[in-house]
């Protein structure tokens, strides 16, 4: 089997996810849902807490998928828009696009290791800002760094 040197493992992902939902339960948060994509977009791993929402899934995918396709975290995107609002008609049409995947809202953020983007997460359930505080102690807790922006 041929192993892109770039893509994140199963075991790191499965790690992300647990120490995401490891660090909401330790702040109350509500239940949320983790997605880890590798560098192409592809699910590398996925846990949903009991009692997280029917659409967080495809949400915390969407976040992760975002970072990958932009080089951006999802904040990052979300700023960008909101200090340059003449984006709007571009942002609507990237969500035509990207079958409305494309979401500009805190939560997602690029995996990186040793300089290199080796994948992304994505995370829903509470609010948004949570979302983050989870999925940058996910990415820590597996040794790696929270990116805002490609390297």
């Amino acid at each position: 089997m041929i192993i892109n040197p770039g893509e994140i493992s199963l075991k790191d992902s499965l790690q992300i996810c647990q120490a995401s939902i490891k660090k909401a339960r330790e702040l109350d948060f509500m239940p949320i849902t983790v997605t880890v994509v590798d560098v192409g977009g592809v699910i590398r791993a996925t846990l949903s807490e009991n009692g997280s929402g029917l659409l967080r899934a495809d949400i915390a995918y969407a976040k992760a998928w975002s970072c990958i396709v932009t080089g951006w975290s999802t904040t990052t995107i979300r700023n960008i828009l909101e200090e340059q609002p003449r984006l709007d008609k571009a942002a609507a049409s990237m969500q035509i696009l990207s079958d409305g995947k494309l979401l500009p809202t805190p939560g997602g953020l690029l995996i990186q290791n040793d300089y290199k983007n080796i994948g992304a997460v994505g995370i829903s359930g509470d609010r948004s800002d949570e979302d983050e505080i989870c999925a940058i102690a996910g990415i820590e807790a597996a040794g790696f760094v929270a990116g805002h922006r490609a390297i």
